[in-house]
């Protein structure tokens, strides 16, 4: 039953991905939360899903329901919810040689950064978008039992869209970090969440490449 249940789930969040990306963006706008990264006046709405550009199709002529059961029987599916599970240890126990020094004062959006850090890695190395969504289901889901307050603040909307943007604009990541930290000015901030950020891509990276998906 508990498989069945995550097989449903994970073909539903492939189906809604893209529609759910587009309706978040109309209330952000609205909101006026869209913000550059940058310090000039210029607002700028960045449109489409960010992953859309990283990730190649299934194969053509595949069903989403058949190209899942295709995965599942090869194996991959169990290795990809294994890998989301394996990628979210070090963040629930707050690893200190990954996290360093701005775990203690910062622990919000250092865990936020770290899954940012996940999903950047995961639309890159993983080309198949099945895969990559239950990965990142799976990150998702154990964050979630396994710490109530950290996957709170990996749900924070106003950092998922600075980041974003500092991401479309080619801006340093720092800047959106020490902003988010309250502390906008702080260059040595910004420049240790820029480290961090890129820290994190590549543990990621290096987790993902492990993984003999077939």
């Amino acid at each position: 039953m508990e498989e069945s249940t995550f097989t449903c789930l994970t073909l539903l969040l492939i189906f809604l991905t893209d529609a759910g990306l587009r309706l978040l963006r109309r209330p952000l706008a609205e909101e006026g939360l869209l913000v550059r990264c940058s310090a000039d006046e210029d607002i700028r709405l960045v449109t489409g899903s960010p992953s859309d550009s990283l990730r190649a199709a299934s194969d053509s002529g595949e069903s989403v329901a058949q190209e899942f059961q295709r995965q599942k029987e090869n194996g991959n599916i169990f290795m990809a919810k294994r890998l989301g599970e394996e990628l979210a240890r070090p963040l629930l126990a707050g690893e200190p040689e990954l996290f360093g020094g701005l775990w203690e004062d910062y622990t919000g959006q250092m865990g936020f950064l770290y899954a940012l850090a996940v999903r950047e890695a995961v639309e890159l190395k993983i080309g198949n978008a099945i895969l990559a969504d239950t990965v990142l289901h799976s990150f998702s889901e154990t964050i979630e039992n396994g710490n109530g307050t950290i996957y709170r603040a990996l749900n924070d909307s106003e950092a998922e869209t600075i980041y974003r943007l500092c991401l479309a604009d080619g801006e340093d990541i720092g800047r959106g970090f020490a902003k988010l930290c309250g502390s906008e000015q702080d260059a040595q901030l910004a420049a240790e969440g820029a480290g961090a950020f890129r820290r994190f891509r590549a543990f990621s990276t290096r987790r993902i490449d492990r993984i003999p998906f077939r």
